[in-house]
């Protein structure tokens, strides 16, 4: 009945003290190691110069690079390959957001194959060697540091690919919750909302049939990212909910919960256009586009599984008309988002008009739908963009 395959090989070190143990797996896999970290993180803590201190103290040649762009570019994957290549790097050290670590990637894959990027993610050269990953997340939102997977943008094509492949899973991740501490609130917030959209969007709304247990896991994940982001939105440096959030994290997209899911992100599709066109935040995005996409399924019939979702993760009343549950759904969704997260609640808060929509859509359907908890064309994916302004 249910079929699925699960694989992820990462090492999982969770906590300050396991940092310690960096030096030797990171000497496990080479000698000559570049730590791409986060511009951000290096200015708000001392954190990078204490992980570059540490490798140094051991021996490991350590060249640092600092990134501070939202969307890594392809250009910027290329260029720091081909640094790579001329300083003859074995391990690549990832320390930042999704940005990061997925550059992180895209630098490991690249630094085996041409000096185009795009070339092997868009399948035209086949991806046979990567350099070893050590991830190091510092926040808790994308779940990169537990995937194969990431985004790479090329603006020049207004595009922003997903790629993944099995020799890009970091073979160790180091979750700090302390790491985490160092976000502001705006970014603490983007970050919350980032791991519910790969719970709920992903996996838990769609037409496949899901396992009991797979679902339950789902619903309570989803509950407790709420409640640890109200803890987190009155008080900064909660480490305990740092911890859980950076727990929820890892598994909203390291590949379990979608075992069986029949797993089709159709708001990770229309965000990943708009990023491409105007280059804008993808979890600010995202929380423009979700509630749109929900609330336009549950206008077409689909209010069954969207009322389950307000029950169980924000305690809406039972009852026996289910459309006013899966309304009221889309509204506690939204009052947590756009009050609780202060994230954006409109595409026009980011200068964006209607003008590239139906072309968004296209791109996004070739002509057919997009199967899922209501499928969708392109009609039905530019009214959705609309509803967003």
């Amino acid at each position: 009945m249910y079929q699925f395959r699960f694989y992820n090989p990462v090492t999982v070190y969770f906590g300050m003290e396991r940092l310690n143990e960096l030096p030797a797996v990171t000497r496990h896999y080479g000698r000559r190691a570049m730590v791409l970290y986060s511009e951000t993180f290096s200015r708000c803590t001392n954190y990078i110069d204490m992980i570059l201190h540490m490798l140094k103290e051991e021996n490991i040649y350590t060249l640092a690079v600092s990134e501070s762009m939202p969307n890594p570019k392809g250009e910027f994957i290329d260029k720091i390959s081909r640094l790579c290549r001329n300083e003859k790097i074995e391990v690549l050290i990832g320390v930042g957001g999704g940005s990061v670590l997925d550059s992180t990637k895209a630098v490991a894959a690249s630094a085996y194959t041409s000096e185009n990027c795009r070339d092997w993610i868009t399948g035209k050269k086949a991806l046979e060697s990567a350099l070893p990953v050590i991830a190091l997340p510092t926040t808790a939102s994308t779940g990169s540091e537990m995937n194969s997977g990431g985004l790479i943008s090329f603006p020049e094509n207004r595009e922003k690919i997903s790629f993944g492949h099995p020799l890009l899973f970091p073979k160790a991740a180091f979750i700090i919750p302390e790491f985490t501490a160092s976000q502001s609130r705006e970014h603490t917030a983007a970050g919350c909302a980032d791991v519910m959209f790969h719970i709920m969007e992903g996996n838990y709304f769609t037409r496949a049939p899901k396992m009991e247990t797979h679902l339950k896991i789902m619903e309570e994940l989803m509950k407790n990212l709420v409640r640890y982001s109200r803890i987190l939105m009155d008080d900064l440096q909660n480490i305990e909910a740092r911890a859980n959030l950076c727990v929820i994290a890892s598994w909203a997209l390291n590949g379990f919960l979608e075992n069986g899911t029949g797993r089709i992100p159709v708001c990770h599709a229309l965000e990943h256009q708009i990023s491409g066109y105007y280059d804008i935040p993808h979890a600010k995005g995202m929380a423009v586009i979700v509630p749109k996409w929900l609330r336009y399924a549950t206008e077409r019939g689909c209010e069954e599984q969207i009322a389950e979702f307000g029950k169980t993760v924000f305690n809406i009343k039972d009852r026996k008309i289910k459309q006013q549950m899966a309304i009221e759904a889309v509204d506690r969704l939204e009052y947590f988002f756009y009050i609780e997260l202060m994230l954006p609640s409109s595409l026009r808060e980011f200068g964006i008009t209607e003008e590239y929509f139906r072309e968004m859509a296209e791109h996004i359907c070739h002509g057919g739908k997009i199967t899922g908890i209501y499928n969708l064309n392109s009609n039905d994916l530019t009214s959705i963009l609309n509803n967003c302004l």
